[in-house]
């Protein structure tokens, strides 16, 4: 079988997996969705590019579901523009900050980086529910929001993650937001964010050579719509089946999978 129509079979499948889990466990599929990009330009003979092409084009994936999520936040009135745009405005600067380290450093580096962000997340989702972090609050300031915007402007750039995931557990639990209205501020933040770590992977993959067929700089055009395509139908399935799962289950199952991702791409490396 032609090797293309296999890749795009099995980007099928992450889609579909990646959009399950998304529903499953309320996060952005850049965590599956890296990995499995990752693995596939390797195999296919782009070992050079693969980290890259993967982070940028989990960034275009991102990308429409946070406009997406945005827009019907706003909708409901579950988005508060100020902080948003300021989260955004940093989450800007750290994206391009993050892409750029990610074309500088050996690409060896930038997986193990991965696999041990990854390892963080399993930690950082085991304790974040802790007693310390639900009573714990932070003053809101336009300094803080913007800190914390340039740093998950940078995982973005860096990982290819949606960043709600580190976004709305650090202003529920330490900034004391409401849980709706958070969401609604890291989707917006979002749009912001992974716009412009998808314009910084464009811009420095411009006249790059050896990436992957149907590729604006580093971003696939190939690879995000079909992962657009399926992603979004799979999340409906995975919030019914979260709905029947406990908390704690849901929770266990979520580390054992970063954990395990984590080690294989340690290996690949």
């Amino acid at each position: 079988m032609d090797p293309l129509i296999i890749t795009v079979i099995i980007l099928l499948l992450c889609g579909i997996i990646a959009g399950f889990l998304a529903g499953l466990f309320g996060i952005g599929g850049g965590v599956v969705m890296v990995p499995v990009m990752f693995f596939l330009l390797y195999d296919l003979g782009y070992e050079d590019n693969a980290m890259a092409m993967a982070v940028a084009t989990s960034a275009a994936v991102i990308f429409p579901t946070a406009v997406a999520g945005t827009l019907k936040n706003y909708s409901e009135k579950q988005v508060a523009l100020r902080p948003a745009i300021i989260l955004g405005a940093g989450g800007v600067i750290g994206s391009m900050t993050g892409s750029s380290l990610s074309v500088l450093i050996p690409h060896q580096i930038h997986v193990l980086a991965f696999s041990g962000f990854l390892i963080f997340m399993a930690f950082w989702m085991a304790v974040k529910q802790s007693r310390y972090l639900s009573e714990s609050s932070v003053r809101i300031s336009d300094f803080i929001l913007i800190i914390l915007g340039i740093c998950v402007g940078i995982g973005s750039g860096l990982f290819g993650i949606g960043g709600g995931i580190i976004l709305t557990p650090v202003l529920t639990s330490v900034l004391g937001m409401n849980i709706h209205k958070s969401i609604g501020i890291s989707l917006t933040a979002m749009v912001l964010i992974s716009s412009g770590t998808v314009m910084s992977y464009i811009a420095l993959g411009w006249g790059v050579d050896g990436l992957f067929p149907f590729s604006i700089g580093y971003v696939n055009i190939l690879f995000a719509l079909v992962l657009v395509i399926t992603s979004v139908p799979a999340v409906r399935f995975g919030v019914k089946t979260g709905r029947t799962l406990s908390d704690r289950r849901l929770q266990a199952l979520f580390i054992g999978m970063l954990i395990l991702l984590a080690v294989r791409m340690a290996l690949s490396a």
